[in-house]
């Protein structure tokens, strides 16, 4: 997480607005956005990020239960998180946000835990040099299986528009 601590009153309004803003709908309070955008530090934009998620089961069991027959249980799943220079990511409530200018990624606290990331992250973009807020896009996974392996990625599609 951040090394950018937010106060604990910030904390609390970012919460209260991150709900407002990801609730259901077409449009977003524009006031909302605009607070958001001014609570959350920005950090400058990386030219070459990466982050992945490593998912593996540990060895398993097979044998001959008394009474019962042959059984077998599986191994533990275990899961490894590799970043590289990735920016600062603030947990705030059920949150997890990375400001960089132009953009405001929030990603849902167990998105890691869920097979299908779609619905599971979002962004709000907005105009650098005013910090006027122009859209929210909302996360699509795709994904794309070679032989065993499996690559998902996610693209942006558009969500909602400022109110007004």
């Amino acid at each position: 997480m951040s090394d950018q601590d937010l106060p604990m009153e910030a904390r609390l309004e970012a919460h209260a607005l991150l709900d407002r803003l990801t609730r259901d709908g077409q449009t977003f309070a524009r006031d909302d956005a605009r607070r958001l955008i001014a609570l959350i530090p920005v950090t400058p934009r990386r030219r070459f990020t990466f982050t992945g998620l490593f998912q593996g089961r540990g060895p398993g069991f097979r044998g001959r239960a008394a009474g019962i027959g042959d059984v077998e249980l599986d191994g533990e799943g275990r899961q490894k998180q590799v970043t590289w220079n990735a920016p600062p990511v603030h947990r705030i409530g059920g949150y997890l946000v990375t400001h960089t200018p132009g953009q405001v990624v929030i990603d849902l606290l167990w998105i890691a835990t869920r097979e299908d990331l779609t619905g599971q992250s979002c962004q709000l973009l907005y105009d650098s040099e005013t910090d006027e807020p122009r859209a929210m896009e909302i996360s699509v996974q795709k994904t794309l299986t070679l032989l065993f392996i499996r690559l998902a990625y996610i693209s942006y599609a558009p969500w909602k528009v400022p109110e007004g």
